[in-house]
């Protein structure tokens, strides 16, 4: 009798298992994201500062702040809005290369439980690097379809951010995503 009750104890505890791995995969995936949202970036200013054609037009954009700053009447309190739009184009570039991205795959790659590298890193630094034009094809702005060599470069610049992020979150929790749950 006492191996029966042994036996029914351990089916609770490994049903209790399972059950805890949800939660603990879930904070593994969020935690994994945020610090690969971070990796991105950190590096995506530091190779913008090393490529001359970014570095050229980051400095033309901070260029354009002071300027919009030193414009504007500031005893107004900045009502022109030229600040505001500036810190909004800013905001809405850094989630779209870097934010968007990592959710997006990491989320297939867990939906999917993909374990690749390739996956993570590959379609991360891809859709980083093509961000720019879905989001002029979405908005229906014109050149959605064209380029110059300017956005080539930023283009890569992207290609690698996403690339380094996709990794990040592989190293932290994609090279789990295919585990069974009945795992430890």
């Amino acid at each position: 009798m006492p191996r029966a009750a042994k036996g029914a104890g351990q089916a609770w505890l490994i049903e209790r298992k399972v059950r805890m791995v949800r939660p603990r995969r879930a904070i593994g995936v969020i935690f994994a994201m945020a610090v690969a949202i971070g990796a991105g970036l950190v590096f995506l200013p530091v190779a913008a500062f090393v490529d001359p054609v970014t570095r050229a037009a980051g400095f033309a954009l901070i260029q354009f702040a002071v300027w919009a700053f030193a414009d504007a009447d500031i005893a107004d309190g900045l009502k022109d809005g030229g600040l505001a739009a500036l810190t909004r184009f800013i905001w809405m570039a850094v989630v779209t290369v870097c934010v968007v991205p990592v959710v997006a795959v990491a989320s297939l790659g867990e939906i999917a439980r993909v374990r690749a590298l390739p996956w993570y890193a590959g379609a991360t630094g891809v859709a980083a690097a093509s961000a720019p034009w879905l989001i002029r094809a979405i908005l229906h702005l014109p050149r959605a379809a064209g380029y110059n060599f300017a956005e080539l470069r930023f283009a890569i610049v992207f290609f690698v951010a996403g690339l380094i992020s996709g990794s990040v979150y592989w190293l932290l929790a994609g090279r789990d995503a295919g585990a069974s749950l009945g795992e430890p």
